[in-house]
Formats: C-alpha cells, structure tokens, sequence
C-alpha cells in the first residue's frame, strides 16, 4: 500500500513540476517577446517613436502573450498521456488564452476607436474653419438682375 501512495505521489509531483516549468517557459518567453515588442516599437527607422499608442502595443503583448501561452498549453497537453492529467493545462492555459486573447484584441479595437474620434475631431474642425470662410460670400445679400432673365420674353404676354 505504501509503494501504491509513493507511486501516486511522485506521479502528482512530476505532474506539478512540468507545469511548473511550463509556466516558467511561459513567463521567459513572454517577457522576451514583450522585450523584442517594446525595442522593435521604440525604435524604428533610426528615430524614436513616441508610445503614445500604449493601449495598441499593450494589446499586441496580450495576443503575442496569448499565443505563447497557447503553445505551452498545447505542447504540455501533448506530452501527458493520461486524459485526466489534462485537465489542469487544458483548463489553466485556456482560461488564460481566451482572457489574454479578449484583453488584446479589446485593447487594439479601443486605440483604432481613439484614432477615429480624433481623425473626426480634425475634420470637424476643417470643416467649421471653411465654413468660417466661405460664410461672408454665403451670406450676401441677392444681387439685382440687370435686364431680362435667361429665356424670358421680350414684350409681354398674351
């Protein structure tokens, strides 16, 4: 019975060690990619750019995040045979996914809703400037009409 126990025993110690160092990979390998991420955004073409589109880079790092995680998940859910092993990466590493995945796409969605809100600020404003402009010749008064209108009659009706 005590060789049955010490058999379950190392089995869930494996168990939480590969996930253990599953997430540990995860973590490396998400803060190298958030590094490469965040070099390759802070200089491109030999001049800085100013990060002010935090919330698209933020977004990117959760779906580059994602898909790192989704990896380890399934490489992790690959290498164990028993289904009822499974089940923690199945449901840690899709959990995180799915939340990681939402979060970046939610994120890039809201930058390209800002930098809608101002390219529409900018033409509003284009917009009220030429109208400014154009409004003295808008708003003169009639001419009069000198002589007869185009396609009037010469002499009076009959």
């Amino acid at each position: 019975m005590s060789a049955a126990l010490l058999a379950v025993t190392a089995e869930s110690r494996r168990v939480s060690d590969t996930i253990t160092v599953g997430y540990v990979l995860g973590a490396i390998a998400l803060f190298v990619s958030l590094g490469v991420l965040l070099a390759f955004g802070a200089r491109r073409g030999g001049h800085n750019v100013r990060m002010n589109h935090w919330r698209f880079w933020l977004g990117a790092a959760c779906i580059a995040a994602a898909a790192i995680v989704g990896i380890i998940g399934y490489l992790q859910l690959s290498e164990e045979p028993l289904v009822n092993h499974q089940i923690p990466y199945l449901a840690s590493a899709g959990a995180a996914l799915i939340i990681l995945s939402v979060l970046g796409g939610s994120l890039i969605v809201a930058e390209q809703v800002r930098a809608d809100e101002y390219k529409i600020a900018e033409l509003e404003a284009a917009v009220s400037a030429l109208a400014t402009a154009v409004a003295p010749d808008i708003e003169a008064p009639a001419r009069r009409a000198t002589g007869n209108p185009p396609g009037a009659l010469d002499g009076p009706a009959l």
